[in-house]
């Protein structure tokens, strides 16, 4: 039985259908893992889904993740004979947020909900068998897919994508559309300004453009924004340049669609947002040596320094403990004066 990421949404989607005597209409905007899970979620409550990607595949960054998902409590760590705990992840949760305004609640419902997240995964038929210790980690919790038999790393990301993807055409074709090519460009809504000034805002829909240009608006009992990322925001209104601009320097291992549209969505009809600045810089990236400041890089997986990759200076001398924090690992990176401009981070 495929257990339930998100019970508040699927709560909300069983009022939607009793009170209207119909199947709910929800539009999720980003066909990443958020996006696609939420996706299904919906359509196993029974309501009518259209996954909206403006790109000419799913995936998003989230076919880039390469090193695996944390848990505790789960099949593969009590097999291993792990000794792990809520304690432990939400330890190593809040000493790796240090530096900022990390939120208890949210780390407690990633903390408790990250087995049901493994569980749910593997239902669908990802592997999530191996474990190992990364990053700011203090136990082995990082779970991923088995090597492949000729030895090959499986690159867990996008094995997670494909999955999802392929049980959305294979057995809920029926209940999600797809529409690729596809961007959202507003959010339909209407408003109404309560007595004590508060205004009021509901979504009813999105205004979509295809490539041919064309606009359509289509109409929907709930909107689910699954996507925002913004590092490699290099438009005009550039989120990161206003938030982050001291990071705008370094090379990014994000997609070219991640615009932060769906932050800019949003802001557009007032909502409120938060920790925008805190934008992470990751240690290490794959450098072309034919094109070292190609701003662009692929991911240096955590994965590398957790199966015992270490970090040289140009001297070949160790600089700093390989699975420390993120922020920790990259300044000490920034400090070596690297030999190839635009490899500083990533």
């Amino acid at each position: 039985m495929e257990g339930n990421l998100n019970n508040y949404h699927n709560d909300a989607i069983d009022e939607l259908m009793l009170t209207s005597g119909r199947h709910a209409v929800v539009i999720v905007v980003g066909g990443g893992l958020a996006g696609q899970s939420a996706a299904i979620e919906a359509a196993n409550c029974g309501a009518q889904v259209i996954l909206i990607e403006k790109e000419s595949k799913l995936g998003g960054n989230s076919a880039k993740a390469t090193s695996g998902i944390n848990a505790w409590g789960t099949r593969a760590q009590a097999k291993a004979s792990i000794m792990d705990g809520g304690k432990y992840f939400e330890r190593d949760t809040f000493k790796s947020g240090i530096g900022g305004n990390t939120d208890p609640s949210l780390v407690k419902v990633l903390s408790v909900k990250s087995a049901d997240a493994i569980r749910w995964l593997t239902c669908l038929g990802v592997p999530l068998t191996v474990l190992s210790q990364l990053g700011g980690h203090s136990r082995k919790r990082t779970h991923r897919a088995p090597d492949k038999s000729d030895g090959t790393p499986v690159p867990i990301g996008f094995t997670i994508m494909q999955t999802l993807e392929r049980h959305i055409r294979n057995n809920l074709s029926d209940h999600i559309t797809i529409m690729e090519n596809t961007s959202v460009t507003a959010l339909l809504h209407e408003s109404k300004t309560r007595p004590d000034g508060v205004v009021q805002v509901r979504v009813k829909g999105v205004e979509i453009t295809q490539n041919d240009g064309e606009k359509t608006q289509l109409l929907a009992d709930a909107v689910i924004l699954a996507t925002g990322g913004f590092s490699n925001d290099k438009t005009a209104n550039s989120l990161l340049q206003k938030y982050a601009p001291q990071l705008s320097k370094y090379p990014t291992t994000n997609g070219p669609w991640a615009t932060g549209d769906g932050v800019k969505l949003a802001s557009a009809l007032g909502v409120k947002l938060v920790d925008m600045d805190k934008v992470q810089l990751h240690p290490t990236g794959l450098i072309d040596p034919k094109d070292p400041a190609n701003p662009t890089k692929f991911l240096g997986p955590e994965a590398l320094r957790g199966s015992g990759g270490i970090l040289l200076n140009k001297k070949g001398e160790r600089f700093v403990n390989e699975l420390d924090l993120r922020s920790v690992v990259s300044q000490a990176i920034i400090k070596q004066d690297n030999e190839y401009p635009g490899a500083n981070g990533s």
